[in-house]
This record gives structure tokens, C-alpha cells and sequence, in this order.
């Protein structure tokens, strides 16, 4: 199953995705099943299947039909959310699956390192967001699933800062939060 989410317009892009261009216009969260041996070989078919390059690519195990969104003046998130595979500091078990998914888009302008510092910022509030809301039982501390991914976007702009410090971080933090705690609230 394959999920489009259209931004509208070409945005700089930073992130650790299997597949993003360097500007994106739309991003694809694709469903997929437990095993893939090629990520790779996969995010190049379905970009050449859409026929355009300016995408970013999303995989998880998780219903992208469900596609989870929290609107805010500075900043938007998109998530979907699995949590069946716990990245841990020290882990009790080992469990495959699920994945969770984050672009962070910003309404600000930035530059390159400021769309690096609201990725980081995005990770962090991730991290911390689990950790505090005692999800993945199995484990402690979760810091997320072992396959996560993160994109940070952002129209061109002067700004180099994207941290908790700014209006835009504290932002795009709480509402990672938001998602993440509604989430484990089967909200």
C-alpha cells in the first residue's frame, strides 16, 4: 500500500531515508511487509513508477492508510507509527516489525543547518517523547524502533537555528509529542 502526501511546493530536504532527493515535493509512505532485501532497489521502483525525482520515501510495516498529522503555525508533522521493534539502551528481547516515521515540515525558512538542527531536534523529541510516555515494554529507555526515519523540511531561508531555544524547535517537538502520545493513547 502506497500513500502520497503532496507538499505543494519543493522543499529542502535533510533526512535518513532510504530515498530523498534533495528537494521534495511529495512524499511517499509505503507499506511494506516484514522481509525486504533490497530498500534500495525498492525506493528506486517506486519513484520511477511515479515518474518524478523530487520525492522522499517512507517504508514501514505500519497501515500508511493511517497516516497521522498534527498542524501547527510554525511547523507540520506527519507520522506513521509502529512500535513493535524497540531500539533500546538495553534491551530485554528482540522483536521485528514496525517503524515510525516522521517529516517535519517547516513553515520557516532555513538554511542547511538549520534544516540539520530541526532534524536533530525532531530525533531528540522523538527519543524523549518515548522515553517519557514508557512505551515499548520490552526495553528501557526506548529511544524509538530500530528502523526509524526522519526528514526535516524546509523552504530556502536565513535561519540557522531549529532547536528546543526556538519558537520553531519547541514547536515541531510538542507536536511530535502530541502524535506520539495519542498514539500510545490508541487515540
Amino acid at each position: 500500500m502506497l500513500t502520497v502526501l503532496d507538499l505543494g511546493e519543493p522543499l529542502r530536504a535533510f533526512g535518513n531515508l532510504v530515498y530523498s532527493a534533495d528537494r521534495v515535493r511529495a512524499v511517499l509512505f509505503y507499506q511494506v511487509e516484514r522481509c525486504v532485501e533490497d530498500f534500495e532497489g525498492l525506493a528506486q521502483r517506486l519513484v520511477e513508477g511515479v515518474g518524478r525525482g523530487d520525492l522522499a520515501v517512507f517504508f514501514t510495516a505500519a497501515d500508511v492508510s493511517r497516516i497521522r498529522a498534527a498542524r501547527g503555525r510554525l511547523a507540520d508533522v506527519y507520522a506513521t507509527i509502529g512500535l513493535t521493534n524497540p531500539a533500546c539502551l538495553r534491551p530485554k528481547g528482540d522483536e521485528a516489525g514496525c517503524t515510525i516515521n516522521l517529516a517535519v515540515v517547516s513553515k520557516v525558512g532555513l538554511s542547511r543547518r538549520g534544516l540539520v538542527d530541526l532534524f536533530r531536534t525532531a530525533a531528540e523529541a522523538k527519543a524523549a517523547s518515548l522515553t517519557s510516555l514508557g512505551l515499548c515494554g520490552r526495553c528501557e529507555p526506548a529511544l524509538g524502533t530500530t528502523s526509524d526515519a526522519i526528514l526535516a523540511l524546509a523552504p530556502d531561508g536565513p535561519s540557522h537555528y531549529a532547536g528546543l531555544a526556538t519558537e520553531l524547535g519547541a514547536e515541531a517537538a510538542e507536536l511530535i509529542y502530541g502524535l506520539l502520545s495519542r498514539h500510545a493513547r490508541g487515540l
